[in-house]
């Protein structure tokens, strides 16, 4: 089903009011990062997982296949979540139907933040964004849909 460009962004809204935890803390950090590990296998697709809590990295795994440019993707990824508090993917194509960029319009450069899909903010009830998710290694869209995906499994099975 090919949505529209508003369509489609409504529906990233969506996930990041839908797709919050309760609570969060070191040890949901490492059984979230390793369901994403896991789920990378399943489809045999190489990425590197990072989930950082107010800027204290609580996981990162580089599967075999990945790169070490992929760490700095996840930063570039991850500073954008953190600037517009939403999802790197989420913000990409926001900007681009605006027609606006990172460095003309806001002044970030893009040896720290880039317009790429995977990263999303880590989102507690009653606490707000207090960190981020991030997946790196794939397309764009890919990289998205493999965080968002892995998140919402996450949370059913918490529940």
């Amino acid at each position: 089903m090919n949505l529209t460009m508003t369509e489609k962004l409504k529906e990233m809204q969506q996930e990041e009011k839908e797709l919050i935890f309760w609570t969060f803390d070191a040890e949901i950090a490492l059984k979230l990062g390793l369901r994403l590990v896991e789920e990378a296998k399943r489809r045999s697709q190489a990425v590197t997982i990072d989930i950082t809590l107010k800027g204290h990295r609580l996981f990162l795994h580089a599967m075999e296949g990945t790169h070490p440019d992929n760490e700095d993707w996840i930063r570039r990824k991850n500073n954008v979540v953190n600037h517009f508090s939403s999802s790197s993917w989420h913000t990409a194509l926001r900007l681009r139907s605006e027609d606006k960029t990172l460095e003309h319009d806001f002044g970030l450069p893009s040896s720290d933040y880039v317009l790429a899909g995977g990263a999303f903010p880590l989102i507690v009830e009653d606490k707000g964004q207090i960190g981020t998710i991030t997946v790196s290694g794939l397309p764009d869209e890919e990289d998205h849909e493999m965080v968002t995906s892995g998140i919402r499994s996450f949370l059913l099975q918490q529940n």
